[in-house]
């Protein structure tokens, strides 16, 4: 599990290479199985170790002075990933979505995805965590965890 996910961050990425602007790897796995509501919560945790292990070595790796973040998702944490942007003006307003198809509000401070989950983040690292709701037909809600660079 933890190998696909490693071979693809054994070097900084450079987000200037994307046509997106940024550089994102996704879970390489399958997503019935990672959303799968008796998918055990050992499982769960360690997927989102591997994403805050790794997210950690490309934050050693850097020699640029990306930012790179990694956004769990839960309860779909098939949405979750890992993140490198050219540097903190990518920010700018980035956590301000209002509008009519999305909403992220922010969750209360006290709340904290790695104390929740038992989680290890030996860096001083940024956490913010935001109610997304998506309105469309029907709502769909689900929590958003950033965790990195984020300023």
């Amino acid at each position: 599990m933890k190998t696909r996910i490693s071979k693809q961050t054994q070097s900084i990425p450079n987000p200037h290479k994307s046509e997106l602007g940024y550089w994102h790897l996704h879970l390489p796995w399958n997503q019935e199985y990672i959303n799968f509501r008796n998918t055990p919560n050992k499982f769960r945790r360690a997927v989102m170790q591997i994403l805050i292990d790794q997210m950690i070595n490309l934050i050693q790796k850097d020699q640029a002075d990306y930012k790179t973040y990694t956004i769990i998702s839960l309860p779909s944490l098939f949405d979750s990933q890992i993140a490198v942007v050219p540097d903190k003006t990518w920010f700018d307003g980035y956590f301000n979505r209002d509008t009519k198809e999305q909403r992220w509000l922010p969750l209360d401070k006290e709340r904290n995805l790695i104390k929740e989950w038992n989680l290890s983040l030996p860096l001083n690292l940024d956490i913010k965590g935001f109610k997304e709701l998506l309105l469309d037909d029907e709502v769909f809600e689900q929590e958003i965890w950033f965790i990195g660079e984020l300023k």
